[in-house]
């Protein structure tokens, strides 16, 4: 019997599972390419649509031989929810059951497929009548007989109305060639080469000025977190580290001859600046202090560098100077004292500079393009979302970006100065970062998924109890039996709301249709505040868990709302040039300032409302400064950012600390008694930060967020 006879595809909601082509179909039509393992999982779980297929035998299935650990299912897992378009939440194909397994839970129908893939041919074209021909004229067309000069002449004539008939057909053909050329994709996911295979995250990639060196951090996320600095010799070199785990590291960049590599080195409260770049040779060596107050540098000349600076707090613009800091101008500055420029590409023609920078909330925006001269603050460029890494082409014709758009994270590019945005690379994964190679015919870029899910950890150790793919601020009810957790469909976007009951491993939306940047819920768990942005403009909520009343509009202008006791509200109130931080009653009324210097973030407050806690500029450093309200004469302030977090019943106060989150009993109505980090033993730390931290009834049962990154490099062809 034929091989193709013998196969049977399988259809489900529109989609089409092909298992001749191994690939999955879109109800549109289009083939999604899927790796390899996670067509296998795919097929194994349809194959068995309905049944409950528990994780070991499904891992004896897919890694027969192999001995791998749960990451790998569950990155397949994630990529299959995004391949078939299930939102965050949604379990319209595979479900999770909390320490059994997965189900395929859409209607599947089995199809067999044909041994004959070709089409049938079709009837032979009949014509309508019999033409004359030279063989069988008509009579109507018969003509007197000719001269034998008129003869060549007409055979002349008719050779060069042939001739031009051809030119003007292969003209036409060519057009239309070139058109449909145009008209096709700019890459295709068939032909991406991947330049690394590390079982750690490879991101933030950077070429060498002739293409011949990959530099990229490995560890975590492109930017702002712990990393190990590599170089790699391209085509097929081995990966080869440059520099132990710093601290946090991002934005590496080559010098003009491809001798060293910069990098920039964040410190968290030291009295130096908290952004320097470094640098280390290629071949190895101990890193060196090129800059201080400077990040996201790029080398413009043999001794010129474009690069980042605090002109006071945490306000950053883009500068130009010499590498010894020499002819020092500005470029750009953000209108805001919270916003800061990270990064900037100055264009081949030496015009304009492409600009990745923050606004007053500290989040992403859409890239800026500026003249390099630093005459006016230029335009947003790119596509409508945020974006994290801009690239030009060698020819300058093109600008690209790495952005969000649509929960998702991509690659597009526009034409410069003031073309389109144009989407030019899909699919479930995402890439992060875009660097264009010297030949203008590739772009390289960090391909991958990353992975958010909340865990507890109690007396019986630690688990995680979400399987969505980006979960994130856990809020742990003070009895530890609820969880409220928020879910993204991709990093820097907003998320939707959950609730998940620990005990019965029931989870259900709490505000659906709202698409929530950050919340809190009150110590009785009847009501949540959250901040959305909605066209444009942050906006405070406010709701009842029950539903009984629908949501309401408190304030404009403001984010990072906390309960605060006494039926107040907490949060950040945003100004055209400054931010402060402000309260008022849960109805919207009685807005106060509760501290009469700017704020850059509100981190916490107590329940009572009695300490709340900011990011500010104290006595000109950036600091985490915890005060009284009202006429509560308590002051605490340490340099650099700490995150803070208040348990529901206010007895315990967790503070950042640089290996983890400190547990600190309160006494009674005192104030907090923070020790000095000398103070401090290892065994009295969290081994978690405490971003993403939930406290429950005591220190030992709490919640937390646990974030993995599975990327690595790629090269992306253009093909137009």
């Amino acid at each position: 019997m034929d091989q193709l006879s013998t196969k049977t595809s399988y259809e489900f909601r529109g989609f089409r599972l092909d298992t001749v082509l191994q690939v999955l179909v879109s109800p549109a039509g289009e083939t999604i390419a899927l790796p390899a393992r996670a067509y296998d999982v795919l097929r194994h779980l349809v194959e068995r649509a309905g049944e409950l297929v528990d994780k070991a035998s499904l891992m004896r299935a897919i890694w027969p031989s192999t001995v791998v650990e749960d990451n790998n299912l569950n990155q397949c897992i994630l990529t299959l929810r995004r391949a078939l378009g299930e939102s965050a939440g949604e379990r319209r194909f595979i479900l999770t059951v909390p320490g059994r397994g997965f189900k395929f839970v859409a209607p599947v129908r089995a199809v067999p497929v044909s041994g004959d893939p070709s089409p049938a041919a079709g009837p032979p074209l009949e014509l309508q009548g019999e033409r004359p021909s030279a063989l069988h004229p008509s009579p109507s067309s018969a003509s007197p007989p000719v001269s034998p000069d008129a003869s060549r002449s007409k055979v002349r004539r008719g050779r060069m109305l042939l001739a031009g008939s051809t030119l003007l057909a292969f003209a036409i053909v060519t057009t239309i060639l070139v058109r449909i050329a145009q008209l096709g994709p700019v890459t295709r996911s068939t032909e991406y080469e991947a330049l690394t295979d590390l079982s750690e995250s490879a991101t933030a990639p950077a070429l060498s000025p002739d293409g011949k060196m990959l530099a990229f951090i490995v560890g975590g996320p492109s930017f702002l977190d712990p990393g190990r600095l590599y170089v790699q010799a391209l085509p097929d070199g081995e990966p080869e580290p440059l520099t132990k785990v710093l601290g946090s590291i991002y934005g590496p960049a080559f010098n003009s001859d491809g001798t060293r590599v910069a990098f920039t080195y964040f410190t968290n409260g030291r009295p130096e600046p908290a952004w320097n770049t470094l640098t280390v040779p290629t071949t190895g060596g101990l890193p060196t202090l090129l800059l201080g107050n400077a990040a996201g540098l790029t080398w413009i000349g043999p001794d010129q560098v474009l690069y980042s600076e605090i002109d006071s707090g945490a306000h950053m613009g883009i500068v130009t100077s010499n590498e010894d800091r020499a002819a020092l101008r500005k470029v750009y500055f953000p209108g805001h004292e919270r916003s800061m420029a990270h990064y900037s590409h100055l264009s081949p023609d030496r015009r304009s500079v492409l600009v990745i920078e923050m606004d007053r909330t500290g989040a992403w925006q859409r890239c800026r393009l500026v003249p390099f001269d630093g005459s006016s603050s230029g335009v947003e460029v790119g596509p409508p979302g945020p974006c994290t890494a801009a690239a030009w082409s060698p020819d300058g014709r093109w600008m690209y970006f790495s952005a969000t758009v649509g929960g998702h994270s991509h690659l597009w590019r526009q034409r410069y100065p003031q073309g389109n945005p144009e989407q030019i690379t899909f699919g479930p994964t995402e890439e992060v970062g875009v660097v264009a190679a010297p030949d203008g015919r590739s772009l390289v870029t960090s391909l991958g998924l990353q992975r958010r899910s909340i865990w507890i950890h109690d007396a019986s150790g630690e688990r995680p109890v979400t399987s969505d793919a980006l979960a994130s601020g856990p809020w742990l009810s003070p009895d530890a039996n609820r969880l409220y957790f928020l879910v993204a469909s991709a990093s820097y976007t907003p998320a939707t709301l959950w609730r998940l009951n620990l005990r019965q491993g029931q989870e259900d939306p709490v505000l659906p249709g709202f698409k929530i940047i950050d919340y809190d819920i009150s110590p009785d768990e009847r009501e949540v505040v959250f901040s959305v942005n909605h066209g444009g403009q942050m906006q405070i909520w406010i709701a009842p868990l029950d539903h009984q009343l629908p949501p309401r509009l408190l304030v404009r202008n403001a984010d990072q709302p906390a309960f605060g006791g006494n039926g107040q509200v907490f949060f950040r109130l945003l100004g055209n040039k400054t931010n402060y931080l402000y309260r008022m009653r849960e109805d919207g009324s009685s807005q106060q300032r509760v501290f009469d210097f700017p704020i850059l973030h509100f981190q916490s407050v107590s329940p009572a409302g009695r300490w709340a806690a900011v990011l500010a500029v104290i006595d000109g450093t950036v600091s985490t400064a915890m005060f009284g309200v009202g006429k509560e004469p308590f002051r605490w302030v340490r340099a650099g950012y700490w995150a803070s977090r208040w348990s529901s019943d206010g007895k315990s106060l967790y503070v950042e600390e640089p290996a983890g989150t400190l547990p600190i009993a309160l006494t009674g109505s005192a104030p907090p008694e923070i020790p000095a980090p000398s103070a401090i033993g290892r065994s009295d730390i969290l081994p978690h930060n405490t971003e993403g931290f939930a406290p429950g009834p005591n220190p030992d049962t709490y919640a937390f967020t646990k974030t993995e990154w599975l990327s690595n490099i790629y090269r992306i062809p253009l093909r137009r």
